[in-house]
């Protein structure tokens, strides 16, 4: 005998839920995140791209251009959140600060912490779930940016809104090489920004060129 419950109702309307190709894209403006949105675009899917101020260094370039490329590449208006938690709680570098290499870089339970907002606007717009920018060959793992950690937010996501919501990393098996190729001939590489320390000035980005990110992302584009 089953025991009618406002939960079993709710979860079997959310196992009967039919796919809408809604996506929450977590937008950074990076090579990664932007590369992740065309892929799923180029799948049928709607891209809700979100954007999170949480007192970055880089915030004004980077939320310059996520509302520039989102509008290029037909995403969906951007949604932007502004939180203070991670100031509050922690120190790191990135958090207003001048940025050198990976471990300073380091903010401890932020993806988490974006993972879990992405997700109740996902079940807010009836989305399918979520999307990250994220590749097995990141140069750097932190404990929240593991393959592992991002699908175990999968199933806390799914049991917490009672229906399937998926986490979604289309170039998981890609290489930034790859990556940087699509957004080339996507002609939107140049609208996307890698730098830490990035500044926003008359509409243009400013580089530190000294970032672990802008050394990498120099070396990459020498390369090709």
């Amino acid at each position: 005998m089953i025991i009618k419950t406002k939960y079993n109702e709710d979860l079997l309307k959310g196992l009967q839920r039919k796919k809408t190709k809604k996506i929450v894209l977590l937008y950074s403006g990076g090579i990664d995140s932007t590369a992740a949105g065309m892929v799923l675009k180029t799948k049928g899917y709607k891209v809700f791209p979100l954007f999170i101020d949480y007192g970055q260094t880089a915030l004004e370039a980077e939320k310059y251009l996520v509302q520039k490329t989102a509008k290029i590449l037909g995403f969906e208006p951007v949604k932007i959140i502004k939180t203070d938690l991670l100031k509050q709680l922690t120190k790191s570098s990135l958090l207003g600060g001048q940025t050198g290499d990976d471990n300073q870089a380091w903010v401890p339970g932020r993806n988490t912490l974006f993972m879990i907002i992405a997700g109740i606007l996902a079940k807010q717009i009836d989305a399918d779930g979520i999307c990250l920018g994220y590749m097995l060959d990141d140069n750097f793992v932190f404990g929240d940016n593991d393959y592992f950690h991002h699908k175990s937010i999968e199933e806390l996501l799914s049991k917490s809104f009672l229906q399937p919501m998926a986490v979604m990393m289309p170039t998981v098996d890609w290489q930034k090489k790859d990556l940087i190729a699509l957004l080339k001939k996507g002609k939107v590489l140049q609208h996307t920004v890698s730098c830490w320390n990035a500044k926003l000035k008359d509409s243009q980005i400013i580089l530190c060129h000294k970032c672990a990110n802008c050394i990498e992302r120099e070396n990459l584009l020498a390369k090709l």
